[in-house]
C-alpha cells in the first residue's frame, strides 16, 4: 500500500467513524421516521455523499483487480 492509498483508507475510515454519533438518528430514518426537518435533510445529504464516495472507491478498487 502506497502513501496515497493509506491516506485514502484513513479518510474513508474517518468518514464512516463520523457517523457513529449519529446512529440513533440514522436508525430513526431507516425505520421511516421522517419529519422533513432541515436537520434530517442535511443528514441525508451527508449520508448520500459518504455512500457516493464509497461507491466511487469500490469501483476504482474493482478496476484494479
Amino acid at each position: 500500500m502506497n502513501a496515497d492509498e493509506a491516506q485514502e483508507l484513513s479518510e474513508r475510515d474517518q468518514l464512516w467513524a463520523s457517523l457513529r454519533p449519529l446512529r440513533a438518528e440514522i436508525d430513526r430514518l431507516a425505520d421511516g421516521g421522517f419529519d422533513s426537518s432541515e436537520w434530517q435533510r442535511q443528514l441525508v445529504a451527508i449520508i448520500a455523499r459518504i455512500v457516493a464516495a464509497e461507491m466511487d472507491y469500490q469501483a476504482r478498487e474493482a478496476r484494479k483487480e
